[in-house]
């Protein structure tokens, strides 16, 4: 539940970039330095005045080839005087508040939702700004850069607004457009938005795991509507599709919780397809669903094989040669890493990883084989499966600047990186089930949690992340939801007696 949305102040609820530009330009001047272009100051600002001059000063002082170290020791606080003195005079010098801004925080006001300001810039002058743009009664706390309290990216400033609003960092949505908002946001534990009218870029915002993107002020009421009331299902729903592990089995668990098979039997005699696409094989899927009445469709290994009712309706395996070269690679980059090769019938390790297939056994059901060479493996494969303790996004990176065109990299799991066939992925398996079933995307729902569910959440007009979902999947769904069960339960309600 969201109860408190906290905003940035430049370039999130005041257009402030022409205001520091022009200050800070013609200290510059005054000071013999040339001034800068106006789109510099995009990428001076968010950390706070002092280094937004310091950043500043030193790009002048290189324009005009004069020793920068010398510069900031000469020149740094007379210039930082000067721009800080412009400010005191006029704080709203050449600022606007963003259209748009104005009736999205009355729109929250009506929804009892409370409102901040977090701001790098000094404490004073975002009172200064804020009292001479809005007036009194437009935020319930705002504060600025203090000596007591550490900047942005520390996360200390959210943690005390959202203390000072009388609400947990998980019941706030900050809101930002640089790097610096996503990452305090995250480390606040707090739904952290990134906005496009700022400074900054879709790119950068999503680099630092934008949880969600917002293009235009009203996204902002939109968003919070989402998250308080989850799922609006005004149309007929004839196809689920659901993601397993993080989303149906939550961290830590083995099974699926109370009510989950007795809701897919009910979806059942309402004519109501309930499918799994999931990363795991398909005796796994099979042993995890004991109990439901009628056979459900798997979209297996992350789309790489599709079985229904113990056939396979497609398997996409990678040719001999694409198998070797991703072993080899992998295991040239990361040593340590262990394999789960994805076979029609089991999963392959090798010999000297038995505790690594074990676990692979007891805690997913997945049937294993262990082999002395990996890369001899003389099965067709669909899917390549890794487990490190490197950084898995790290990883991914690796492997995605190295094979940009050829296959399908996905994170799938806090250690788990996925290699598939180039365009085998969970939403071509969405695809391919849709097209057999007859089924259209406006009449799909469809849930996850990782990166490799991305993929599918454009196939369904319902597409949920879960609460605990990577910023990706949130991005990439139109709703989110704190229980998978409750929405198919609305999905029953909704489809009658």
């Amino acid at each position: 539940m969201i109860k408190a949305c906290i905003f940035d102040l430049d370039g999130t609820l005041a257009d402030t970039l022409e205001s520091m530009a022009v200050a800070a330009n013609d200290a510059l001047e005054a000071a013999g330095y040339p001034a800068l272009p106006v789109d510099n100051y995009k990428y001076y600002a968010g950390d706070g005045a002092k280094t937004l001059v310091e950043r500043a000063l030193k790009d002048a002082a290189a324009a005009c080839h004069k020793d920068v170290q010398m510069a900031m020791t000469k020149d740094f606080d007379r210039i930082y005087g000067m721009y800080s003195d412009r400010f005191r005079e006029d704080c709203t010098y050449k600022v606007t508040v963003y259209e748009g801004i104005l009736v999205m925080l009355l729109e929250l006001r009506h929804r009892g939702i409370k409102t901040a300001v977090l701001s790098n810039k000094p404490h004073e002058r975002v009172l200064d700004v804020i009292g001479k743009l809005f007036g009194e009664g437009w935020f319930d706390h705002v504060l600025g850069q203090q000596e007591t309290v550490p900047k942005k990216p520390n996360p200390a400033g959210a943690l005390i607004t959202a203390k000072a609003l009388g609400v947990s960092p998980d019941e706030c949505m900050y809101f930002g457009d640089t790097n610096v908002d996503m990452q305090t946001g995250n480390a606040a534990g707090m739904d952290t938005v990134g906005v496009l009218w700022g400074f900054r870029t879709r790119a950068e915002l999503e680099e630092n795991q934008a949880h969600h993107i917002a293009a235009h002020p009203q996204d902002i009421v939109a968003l919070v509507d989402m998250k308080n009331n989850g799922m609006c299902i005004d149309t007929p729903v004839r196809l689920i599709v659901s993601d397993v592990d993080g989303t149906l089995v939550k961290s830590g668990h083995k099974y699926l919780e109370d009510g989950m098979i007795d809701t897919i039997n009910a979806l059942a005699d309402k004519g109501i397809v309930f499918a799994v696409a999931s990363g795991r094989q398909c005796q796994s899927i099979t042993e995890l669903f004991e109990g439901v009445k009628k056979p459900i469709y798997m979209i297996c290994e992350n789309g790489g094989n599709i079985c229904y009712d113990g056939r396979d309706l497609d398997f996409h395996g990678f040719s001999e040669k694409q198998y070797r070269q991703i072993v080899r690679a992998v295991k040239a980059y990361c040593p340590d890493a262990f394999f789960a090769m994805a076979a029609p019938d089991y999963y392959y390790t090798e010999k000297n990883d038995t505790d690594f297939a074990d676990t692979l056994a007891k805690k997913y059901f997945f049937r294993v084989k262990c082999v002395d060479n990996i890369e001899l493996l003389q099965q067709p494969v669909c899917k390549i499966a890794v487990y490190t303790k490197t950084d898995v996004w790290t990883f991914a990176r690796h492997f995605r600047q190295m094979w940009p065109d050829s296959m399908e990299i996905a994170v799938s799991g806090d250690r788990w990186i996925d290699f598939n066939p180039l365009g085998v992925n969970k939403g071509s398996g969405v695809r391919r089930l849709q097209a057999l079933l007859g089924i259209t995307a406006s009449e799909t729902m469809v849930f996850g949690d990782n990166e490799n569910d991305v993929p599918m959440m454009g196939c369904a007009k319902f597409s949920c992340a879960v609460s605990n979902a990577l910023p990706a999947a949130k991005r990439a769904a139109h709703f989110e939801t704190g229980s998978v069960l409750n929405e198919l339960k609305k999905v029953l309600a909704q489809s009658g007696s």
